[in-house]
């Protein structure tokens, strides 16, 4: 059913200023009766996201939002193209090939299609394999390589979703996702907590976009959240230990998202108290610690897109306040990699325990995931080469004598006092000791891409050629890619920008 924006901004109010104090009538729909009429209570404030997500047009975004959203799906998709051949995604795709289904949506950068869901597990998960998936750093959630995934394989499966459309179901599925995840368990770091945010609460905020875009009403998509709330997972081991794991997270949450909307349409019913009833996520995934003004707060008028930062290297982004340490300690003062002794970088514990332990672990990694999610491989690369890019999370870098002598010489040391206060990827204090007896040190609190240190316009098409020449994309479709998705509002059919991904 169509749902007006005053409605949800209302009900957002009421829900943020204290659920425990707002009268019975504060939770009914516009227009039913007052208590003494068997009023129908809305029982749970998924509905205020609910009631978002189906009821913003595209009209109503602020047009820093619109290019901000617009950016994040051409990130997201660039990233995604050269993923096809990792591993992980190489073995998912023979498997989704092999189990085949009816053809419904695109492969990203292929003539490929298969069911909606299956589509969109394997292109959220090549989105997020390279880690170089863009980030909400308040709450360390990876949310476009899971909404935008999932709004572009539904556009293929219903058909007719303009490009004003698809922007804004990504919009607000993504500030759905980044409300969430900076909800829970507030002031803590997700990973100290154990849960990994990407998936865990891509599944309610891949459920919100393939369901607009699906075409359901409010009791249906409430239904399909109450699906996806029972798939719900995600956590932090995989990080730790540097597994295909990580990379499958946001796939499986597209997969499940897609799946509860296509379930929902058909007329199967989930539980709509999905985040404050009695086991609901908040009490049943962080202990009833959680936030009501990070949740809805200014909701359809602040967006936490704009607070979404873009990745200049393809490596955990906890880790790039030290690259960008690295390399300005390295270039201002001219360090050659057989001047440095060591170097030393501590970290705050959730960084610690992600990029710098075991020592031994992260000086010698030995897949291309444990480098991703190494401080001393980082440093080491930064100082080797001046620069940090696909190219240095690779087989063939890890076969590197040079970088894997560098990085034993890096050393890691917890620091509690470099937690960010905010929130999202702490501060890092780095000193590096030459050969000669000199020291040098350097603290770097927002690392490049942060909106408080933003990528330059070249940087960041510097980025997307690297990912479309990784992926064997020719520069002119390429150039035609980014011009064409940096104008998507023009859009008459997504579909038809689907199939001009393809790899010629």
């Amino acid at each position: 059913m169509e749902t007006s924006r005053r409605k949800f901004v209302q009900l957002s109010a009421l829900l943020a200023s204290g659920l425990g104090a707002a009268p019975a009538w504060a939770f009914m729909e516009a227009g039913a009766a007052r208590p003494g009429a068997a009023p129908a209570q809305v029982p749970d404030a998924i509905y205020a996201l609910i009631d978002f997500c189906l009821g913003t047009r595209y009209e109503d975004l602020p047009a820093e939002v619109v290019t901000a959203t617009k950016t994040q799906i051409l990130d997201t998709v660039a990233v995604a193209l050269p993923a096809r051949g990792a591993d992980g995604i190489r073995q998912l795709e023979a498997w989704s090939r092999e189990t085949g289904g009816k053809g419904e949506s695109l492969v990203l950068g292929t003539s490929l299609r298969l069911p909606a869901e299956k589509a969109a597990r394997l292109n959220a998960a090549m989105a997020a394999a390279l880690e170089y998936d863009d980030t909400y750093e308040p709450s360390l959630i990876h949310a476009s390589c899971v909404t935008v995934p999932v709004a572009l394989a539904v556009a293929d499966l219903a058909g007719r979703v303009s490009g004003k459309e698809l922007i804004a179901a990504v919009a607000t599925g993504t500030d759905a996702a980044c409300r969430l995840s900076r909800a829970g368990s507030p002031g803590v770091s997700p990973f100290i907590v154990g849960w990994d945010p990407t998936p865990m609460y891509g599944f309610l905020a891949a459920t919100l976009v393939a369901g607009r875009l699906m075409r359901l009403d409010r009791a249906q998509l409430a239904a399909a959240v109450g699906l996806a709330y029972h798939q719900l997972s995600g956590n932090a081991q995989a990080s730790v230990d540097g597994t295909h794991a990580k990379r499958l997270g946001a796939g499986f949450a597209a997969y499940g998202g897609i799946m509860s909307a296509r379930l929902a349409k058909h007329g199967v019913v989930g539980s709509d108290r999905v985040l404050q009833g009695v086991k609901g996520l908040f009490k049943q995934y962080h202990g009833g610690k959680y936030s009501e003004e990070a949740l809805l707060g200014a909701l359809g008028t602040r967006f936490a897109g704009l607070d979404i930062a873009p990745k200049p290297y393809p490596s955990c982004r906890g880790g790039h306040v030290a690259i960008d340490g690295i390399l300005e300690l390295v270039k201002a003062n001219d360090i050659k990699p057989a001047d440095v002794d060591s170097v030393t970088v501590w970290s705050p514990p959730a960084e610690m325990m992600l990029l710098g332990a075991p020592l031994d672990k992260k000086q010698n990694p030995k897949t291309i995931v444990e480098a991703q999610f190494s401080n001393p491989w980082m440093a080491a690369v930064a100082i080797q080469d001046r620069e940090v890019g696909l190219r240095h999370f690779s087989d063939a870098a890890l076969r590197r004598d040079d970088l894997r002598a560098l990085a034993r010489r890096v050393l890691t040391v917890e620091d509690k006092s470099l937690v960010r206060p905010d929130g999202g990827p702490g501060f890092v204090r780095l000193e590096l000791k030459t050969r000669s007896g000199k020291v040098l040190t350097k603290q770097v609190q927002f690392a490049k891409g942060d909106p408080k240190n933003p990528m330059t316009p070249g940087e960041y098409r510097n980025k997307v050629l690297e990912c479309t020449d990784a992926a064997g994309m020719k520069r002119a479709q390429a150039n035609a890619l980014m011009a064409r998705i940096l104008n998507l509002e023009a859009e008459r059919d997504v579909a038809a920008l689907n199939r001009a991904l393809a790899i010629a």
